[in-house]
């Protein structure tokens, strides 16, 4: 599972680039990306395990350890490169967010997450699991479900699942409509087994909602492209 995880965080045939690593722990997966990337940098907030990365890899040039909160550093000032890592379940949301908004030249994410959240950002309209998170990150990125991994690949075993997915940013969202959108969307899943014509009558007049018949519908049935055209006819001059 670490092998084929550092595979996908390093897309270079020839073992050069760099991965930015979040949460590398006691470095099993460090050590397999050293194997496949010219350049590690590892963000690690636990200040032990900080220095026992240091103490493995202290001679090696190509390893670099930072420490302290992944959310609290610009992930993008090593350059170009990919963002790698195996995510907490009470952070993933927001470490995902967060690329999404300022990929800069890390060109894409591997993240090993819990598998309910990578059901969920991957979920397909119709789905149960489609929701906000899914249309944000569809919106952003093109988001892959690569392969589940289960709890027995881990030591301790957890209790759930966990999937790895992979994130890559769409320059063309980065546009001045986005936090617009995004803030749309958010309101069209406010209540979820509500319409759309609930949720937002409280942003548009009763005659603009009107004049579109997608609104009678729940906003987990129309796909990124419908929400996004919505939000366009809803907020045209």
């Amino acid at each position: 599972m670490l092998e084929r995880i550092a595979v996908a965080a390093c897309p270079n045939p020839d073992g050069t680039g760099l991965v930015v690593e979040i949460g590398p722990g006691r470095g099993a997966l460090t050590e397999r990306l050293l194997a496949h990337a010219g350049r590690v940098v590892a963000i690690e907030m636990d200040p032990a395990l900080a220095e026992h990365l240091r103490d493995k890899w202290g001679t090696e040039p190509r390893f670099q350890v930072q420490e302290g909160n992944a959310l609290n550093f610009d992930w993008t000032m090593w350059g170009a490169g990919t963002l790698a890592g195996n995510l907490p379940y009470y952070v993933a949301t927001a470490i995902i967010s967060k690329y999404l908004a300022h990929p800069g030249e890390l060109s894409q994410a591997v993240f090993l997450i819990q598998k309910e959240v990578a059901e969920r950002i991957t979920a397909t309209p119709g789905n149960r699991e489609f929701g906000y998170l899914s249309v944000e990150c569809q919106y952003m990125a093109k988001a892959e479900y690569l392969f589940s991994v289960p709890p027995g690949a881990f030591r301790p075993p957890p209790k759930v699942d966990s999937a790895v997915i992979r994130l890559t940013p769409r320059p063309e969202a980065l546009c001045a409509e986005t936090a617009g959108f995004l803030d749309f969307a958010s309101a069209c899943f406010r209540q979820k087994r509500k319409t759309l014509r609930n949720n937002l009558s409280e942003r548009y007049s009763k005659e603009r909602l009107d004049a579109l018949p997608a609104v009678s519908m729940r906003a987990e049935q129309l796909g990124v492209a419908e929400l996004l055209e919505l939000y366009r006819s809803l907020n045209a001059a």
